[in-house]
């Protein structure tokens, strides 16, 4: 299956039932699309979130060592591993690893405290945990009230492994990442409740085909986006697929969003319809800029949407 959109290239197959090879998930073709960027581009940003960047390049270097070291730290196929981060370029990483080992990412609320951790962890019988210093301590707190028994940390995090040391080599084979065996049929679980494969292929194919997204486009998304797991998660992968860049505007508000747009030249921005009131403010940046809503645009406003020479859709 082609996805739409100005990329052709992107395809998902599922394999054959009676092939013993791994099946081919949403997840997994997304990250072979980014292998194949981290080939002809290594140094091109894949995600922006900040100070930091994150290339295809070191994209493509980390998920299958992190996948690695999880693996065998005995992780199998169907765990479910929650991941607790701040930060997109960390999100993006973790979410490739966890699903490369074979396991199902759980997406927690960024400013989840404690109480609602622990709730979360239980729920989806988590086993292992991705956080980051700047969360760390209520995730811990949380593991103490759960199943989980493993925590890897971005960056140092006392009582936690550092994800410097969960990297492991590949094997004396030269194999790029441990074999991946779909053991469920869940792809993603966010707090609004868990997506299966197709769910999340069917919601990367509209996207794909509303935003026409192509290697050259450099996406950036508003920080309110950032409180709907599913939503941030997928418009990274939504980058990933198609070779392009995305960014994570650094602040809440239709300015935020315009400063990100310009700085980085941005050819797509993804915002919610409360910010897209305040994009009116200032002068009419960037041009030609396509301007996905995460719901039906308000049509008061769509004069602005014109003077600007904008294009705008419903991001789906």
């Amino acid at each position: 299956m082609v996805l739409g959109g100005a990329c052709g290239s992107f395809q998902w197959r599922p394999a054959d039932a009676r092939d013993a090879a791994p099946w081919t998930t949403p997840a997994t073709a997304v990250f072979e699309e980014a292998r194949r960027q981290a080939r002809q581009a290594p140094a091109k940003p894949a995600v922006v979130d900040g100070a930091r960047t994150l290339t295809y390049g070191e994209l493509a270097a980390q998920v299958p060592a992190l996948a690695r070291g999880l693996v065998r730290r005995g992780v199998r196929p169907g765990d479910f591993g929650a991941l607790h981060l701040d930060d997109a370029c960390d999100l993006a990483v973790a979410v490739h690893a966890v699903a490369a080992a074979g396991a199902v990412p759980v997406l927690l609320p960024p400013e989840a405290g404690e109480d609602e951790l622990a709730v979360r962890l239980v729920e989806h019988q988590v086993w292992f945990l991705f956080t980051c210093a700047a969360l760390a301590g209520p995730a811990l707190a949380a593991t103490e009230r759960s199943y989980v028994r493993q925590v890897f940390a971005f960056g140092e995090v006392a009582g936690a492994t550092s994800c410097a040391d969960l990297a492991a080599p590949p094997g004396p084979c030269g194999v790029e990442g441990p074999p991946v065996r779909v053991a469920s049929e869940w792809s993603l679980c966010t707090p609004d409740g868990c997506f299966t494969h197709a769910d999340r292929l069917a919601r990367l194919t509209r996207r794909s085909g509303t935003l026409g997204v192509a290697g050259t486009d450099v996406l950036v998304a508003a920080a309110e986006l950032g409180r709907t797991a599913e939503t941030w998660a997928g418009l990274i992968d939504l980058a990933l697929a198609h070779g392009a860049t995305f960014v994570a505007a650094c602040g809440a508000g239709g300015p935020a969003l315009l400063a990100a747009a310009e700085r980085h030249r941005a050819t797509i921005a993804v915002t919610t319809p409360a910010a897209l009131r305040a994009l009116d403010a200032g002068p009419a940046p960037l041009p030609g800029l396509r301007l996905a809503v995460t719901d039906e645009p308000p049509p008061d406003i769509a004069a602005t949407y014109r003077r600007h020479g904008w294009t705008v859709v419903a991001a789906g």
